[in-house]
């Protein structure tokens, strides 16, 4: 499996994968209209979220003795991008398991919007949202639990260096680079934030 781990232009650490997987892969035998829907909400979500959780989804998969490889800028040593990526990673794990207490507190009130006329969208967006975060929930416990192999990139470091330089005229070309030579999908809406957004879904430093 191999992950990014990088800051984004307002110094956030980000983790992903470069090809995002879809949606989780959810049957319901009724309500098919309303299941649709949910779905195009729950990737409305900000790229650097759901890609966050799409990869943390992903690692269930990891196979006994895989080993996970982190890319990263080069500025730390081995021994402290471990320690920043396994604190980053505890911290989700604490964020996600309230999220899901809060969420499953909620989830019935959704279920009484089935009684307004038309497909019952709010019941299955959280429904599918808490499936997503629980899958994540589980990748971080297996990711914490695997190998890691650190991987500094050159790029990746100009990257951060233009972020810490504050160059903000330098982040088209350096992303689509990103892009281009990583392959990372849609690499400019994970890493580069615009001054003042919210913060919602958005935890973890």
């Amino acid at each position: 499996m191999r992950l990014y781990f990088v800051k984004d232009s307002r110094n956030h650490y980000r983790c992903f994968e470069a090809d995002p997987a879809g949606p989780p892969g959810v049957r319901f035998s009724r309500a098919r209209k309303a299941l649709e829907k949910a779905k195009e909400k729950l990737m409305l979500l900000p790229q650097r979220v759901l890609r966050r959780e799409q990869a943390f989804a992903a690692a269930t998969r990891l196979g006994e003795g895989e080993v996970v490889v982190v890319h990263h800028s080069g500025f730390l040593d081995e021994k402290h991008i471990g320690r920043k990526f396994r604190l980053f990673l505890h911290k989700q794990r604490s964020s996600h398991l309230l999220a899901l207490v809060g969420e499953a507190l909620l989830l019935p009130f959704a279920g009484l919007s089935g009684l307004l006329p038309g497909p019952n969208v709010a019941f299955y967006s959280l429904a599918l949202l808490m499936i997503l975060q629980w899958r994540a929930q589980r990748g971080i416990r297996r990711i914490l639990h695997h190998s890691h192999e650190f991987r500094a990139d050159p790029l990746l470091g100009e990257w951060e260096r233009a972020v810490e330089d504050g160059r903000r005229e330098d982040f088209p070309a350096l992303l689509e680079r990103i892009e281009r030579e990583h392959g990372v999908v849609k690499a400019r809406k994970i890493l580069e934030r615009r001054p003042g957004r919210g913060r919602q879904f958005d935890k973890g430093r």
